[in-house]
């Protein structure tokens, strides 16, 4: 990311402050806290936004079979984990550590120099956080997170960590809303010195928020408490275009400041592309047919990438590739050699996987799926009919039009205009809402989530507790983890190098000791 490198994380830690005197002033004592700019902690904090979601994505990405091993039985694909290691629980250090302290900093240094907007975006990525720490790992430490006298800390319950979410996002809006009322303006140039998300804007920020109210009541659709009308109200004040999408600048100069997913980093290098994933891009899915039709839908080539003999295929839960030793029919790695939608540098862009691509955080599609659903459930079809066909439109922009640099969306046009019209009008999309099915939605929405949304995928399917009516290419494993008793994965489990090193008490308590804990279901999927 552009002036977001990878050093900057040293911003990360306290005691670590006083020795970056490009941003900061030394102060007598290296250990404590120093003043430090609104604006030079801001471009750190979006970093560990990218950082938490890029890192995490990989594990959840095979949960919720986006991706898989090219070997069979990856304890991943088997919907396990590995002991004994932080992998999963990058969004764990992302709350408490790349946001953490850094925010409280940042609001030392804003609010007596009235920075109302700094302070509002401050409140919004905290917000962004819980609800993304509460859908992974349930039980958070809220309460005591960030209090400094401490060296253990108790988990509060998951609707504290909603209710949390909502404060902040209320507390977020109060303030940006400030920020416009005490000057006028919508954009600010001091807010754009570090903002890499939005550049200053305010009202996209402020749509921002309202993203994160909306997925925070979405998410509730389980309880008799879930309030539909909630879900369309703060999506209709969120995004109204690919424009709004929040995503955070990367420049692609080198590994440091590259998109995560692109070629530089080479992160993907250890996945394949799912079968699901491929069968719903080919048609197989949505029509029922048994026979692929690579001309159906135009983000296929784009998103994926074909064997040597010009078939696309994906792995199968956690089988692997049966095909390795083939070098015609095996599946190609989603980074790799031979791979025609990975660009050489400087060469056309496809889909987000460029060196430059933004960090995808949020989309429009995505929020329009969200009203889908919500109108779906309540009963009203004509309104979840055209939040689908909208969400669909707006998908295929997407990808037509990826994100890269400062753009927040792209003006590529890869896919023509008669493509786009012949896939509405095909047998993949809906064309009226008596047909629309809750399956229609949900995979949808799962492939406009494709490499950067694996959190949100993963959550549906877990709302629905995979139900194969609504997934219908999601594949139960043939092989679950042995660790999971036969029951499916739910729960990332907390981040071992601080919670199982120096919080065992606390974790014995919400039973995160166990060997199946990571199969307890969620309190956000459960009916109250």
């Amino acid at each position: 990311m552009k002036k977001i490198k990878y050093y900057i994380f040293s911003l990360l830690t306290v005691s670590a402050l006083s020795s970056c005197k490009k941003f900061v002033d030394v102060n007598n004592n290296p250990n404590a806290p120093v003043a430090v700019d609104a604006s030079s902690l801001l471009p750190a904090i979006q970093a560990g936004m990218a950082r938490g979601v890029w890192f995490d994505s990989r594990y959840v990405g095979q949960y919720a079979q986006v991706w898989g091993s090219s070997a069979a039985n990856n304890p991943w694909d088997q919907e396990g984990y590995v002991p004994s290691s932080d992998a999963g629980g990058e969004m764990w250090r992302t709350v408490y550590f790349s946001l953490g302290q850094n925010i409280t900093l940042l609001w030392q240094d804003a609010t007596p120099k009235q920075k109302y907007d700094y302070i509002g975006v401050g409140w919004a990525i905290r917000a962004w956080g819980w609800q993304n720490g509460g859908d992974l790992y349930n039980n958070m430490i809220v309460k005591e997170a960030f209090d400094p006298t401490r060296l253990t800390f108790d988990y509060d319950t998951p609707q504290d960590v909603y209710a949390e979410v909502v404060k902040d996002c209320r507390q977020a809006l109060n303030y940006l809303n400030l920020a416009i009322k005490t000057d006028g303006t919508t954009t600010s140039t001091s807010l754009a010195k570090g903002d890499y998300i939005y550049y200053g804007d305010r009202s996209k920020w402020i749509k921002f928020v309202y993203a994160i109210l909306a997925q925070n009541a979405l998410h509730l659709s389980n309880k008799s408490s879930f309030k539909p009308d909630d879900v369309k109200k703060y999506v209709d004040s969120s995004f109204v275009s690919n424009a709004d999408n929040a995503s955070v600048e990367c420049n692609g100069s080198v590994s440091a400041d590259s998109n995560f997913w692109g070629t530089v980093r080479g992160n993907l290098g250890s996945y394949k592309q799912s079968d699901y994933i491929v069968r719903l891009l080919d048609g197989r899915i949505f029509t029922g047919s048994t026979t692929a039709n690579y001309t159906l839908d135009p983000r296929l080539p784009f998103m994926l990438g074909a064997s040597n003999d010009g078939i696309y295929r994906g792995v199968v839960g956690s089988n692997g590739d049966p095909n390795t030793n083939d070098p015609n029919t095996i599946i190609p790695y989603l980074y790799g050699q031979g791979i025609i939608r990975y660009p050489a540098p400087g060469s056309t862009q496809h889909y987000i996987y460029s060196d430059n691509s933004r960090g995808v955080f949020m989309t429009y599609p995505e929020l329009q799926f969200f009203k889908a659903e919500a109108l779906y459930k309540k009963g009203d079809l004509e309104g979840a009919f055209a939040a689908y066909r909208i969400a669909v439109s707006a998908s295929l922009d997407f990808v037509s039009n990826p994100p890269s640099q400062k753009n927040l969306t792209g003006s590529q046009n890869y896919i023509s205009a008669a493509a786009k019209a012949a896939y509405l009008a095909g047998p993949c999309v809906r064309q009226s809402a008596a047909t629309l099915q809750l399956s229609d939605i949900m995979q949808q929405k799962f492939i406009s989530l494709f490499v950067w949304g694996n959190f949100e995928a993963w959550a549906d399917e877990r709302r629905y507790n995979y139900d194969p009516g609504i997934f219908q290419g999601f594949q139960k494993p043939d092989a679950l983890y042995p660790d999971n008793a036969g029951k499916q994965v739910y729960l990332l489990r907390p981040r071992y190098n601080s919670e199982y090193i120096w919080n065992v008490p606390a974790l014995k308590a919400i039973g995160a000791l166990q060997p199946d804990y990571h199969t307890t279901k969620p309190w956000f999927i459960l009916p109250n």
